[in-house]
C-alpha cells in the first residue's frame, strides 16, 4: 500500500528547528530503505507531507513513532491509505504491483 502522510508543525519554529537535522536523519534512513518515496515542507510552512510504502498502516505508524519531531510532540499526523488501482507507466511497479499501468 501506499500512504500519504501529513505533518502539521504544533510547536513554534524554534522548537522545530532543533530537531530539523534529526528528522533530516530519519528521513534519510527510510528513504534509503524504500519506505519512504519522497518528502518535503508543505508550501504554507506549517507542516510536511510524505508518501511512504508500507504493507499495513500499523508498520507506518511504527516508523513515524521514530520521527524525531514525532518523539518530541512536535508535530501531529495525519495517515491516509491507498492501494493503487492504475498508475503512470513510469511509476515503478514494485510500489503498486497490481495497479494498471498506462
Amino acid at each position: 500500500m501506499l500512504f500519504a502522510i501529513q505533518l502539521r508543525y504544533e510547536r513554534p519554529a524554534e522548537a522545530i528547528k532543533q530537531q530539523l537535522e534529526a528528522h533530516k536523519n530519519w528521513l534519510i534512513r527510510y528513504i534509503q530503505t524504500g519506505k519512504i518515496l519522497f518528502a518535503g515542507p508543505l508550501p504554507q510552512n506549517d507542516g510536511g507531507f510524505l508518501l511512504a510504502h508500507g504493507a499495513a498502516e500499523s508498520e507506518i505508524e511504527n516508523m513515524i513513532a521514530e520521527d524525531p519531531f514525532v518523539a518530541h510532540q512536535l508535530v501531529s499526523f495525519t495517515i491516509l491509505g491507498c492501494e493503487p488501482a492504475i498508475r503512470a507507466a513510469a511509476f515503478p511497479a514494485h510500489w503498486a504491483a497490481a495497479a494498471k499501468a498506462v
